[in-house]
């Protein structure tokens, strides 16, 4: 065997490697994050609570986006020795990372019009109620950030990437809010919750247009003229 088919096996043994670490870590994620949508859910039920249940569906947006990623990687496993696809499997790994850039974006705009809405027509907050669902929005977003930290190739798996940046976003608002909710209930200063949610809301659209722009590029085999 010639060295450069020993590195060519060697670098699809790791690429392998890298696949496999990569969907257990995301099929953890989607327990974690789908077991507290359910209770969040289900305890807003039952207590009548708007901040839970609008927490609780908003965790399944995002659960609904790992899915795709976890998806794409079940196609990828179960297409990778068939040679049905012109371009190999790769592009199925962009194509998911850019739905679920689209769905990054929406969820960005999504929170860039409710916290202008609510700069100018302020609602009354329940902060202690508020503040309790934002830390578990953080514990479990910060548990779930853990895990994908240790995946492998963010910057080169989109597919990956996307569900990280997911992960990422709702940690950041999880983090702004809490801020956000504790300087209104110590301090009255009410509008810093829309303000930090503006803030927020362009920060996910920044990462949003950039993974889209990327995964675009490589679904287009898009190359730079010098």
């Amino acid at each position: 065997m010639s060295d450069t088919e020993t590195k060519e096996e060697l670098h699809h043994h790791h690429h392998e490697h890298n696949i496999t670490k990569n969907i257990k870590a995301t099929f953890v994620v989607i327990v974690f994050t789908v077991i507290t949508m359910v209770f969040e859910i289900f305890f807003g039920i039952i207590t009548n609570s708007m901040a839970l249940l609008a927490d609780g569906w908003h965790m399944g947006t995002h659960a609904f986006a790992l899915m795709i990623t976890f998806a794409a990687y079940l196609l990828i496993e179960n297409f990778k020795d068939k040679n049905i696809f012109q371009s190999g499997v790769g592009k199925v790994s962009d194509l998911a990372g850019y739905t679920s850039a689209i769905f990054l974006g929406i969820t960005g705009i999504v929170i860039l019009l409710e916290a202008v809405n609510r700069f100018f027509n302020p609602l009354s907050i329940t902060f202690n109620e508020a503040i309790i669902v934002a830390v578990i929005g953080f514990i479990v977003n910060g548990i779930c950030l853990l895990i994908m930290f240790s995946g492998e190739n963010r910057d080169k798996d989109y597919n990956f990437k996307a569900a990280y940046l997911h992960i990422a976003a709702d940690t950041l608002t999880s983090i702004l809010a809490i801020f956000a909710l504790l300087m209104g209930k110590y301090f009255g200063i009410i509008q810093l919750d829309s303000i930090v949610g503006i803030l927020g809301g362009l920060l996910i659209l920044k990462w949003a247009t950039g993974l889209l722009s990327d995964t675009t590029k490589r679904l287009v085999e898009y190359k730079k003229i010098d």
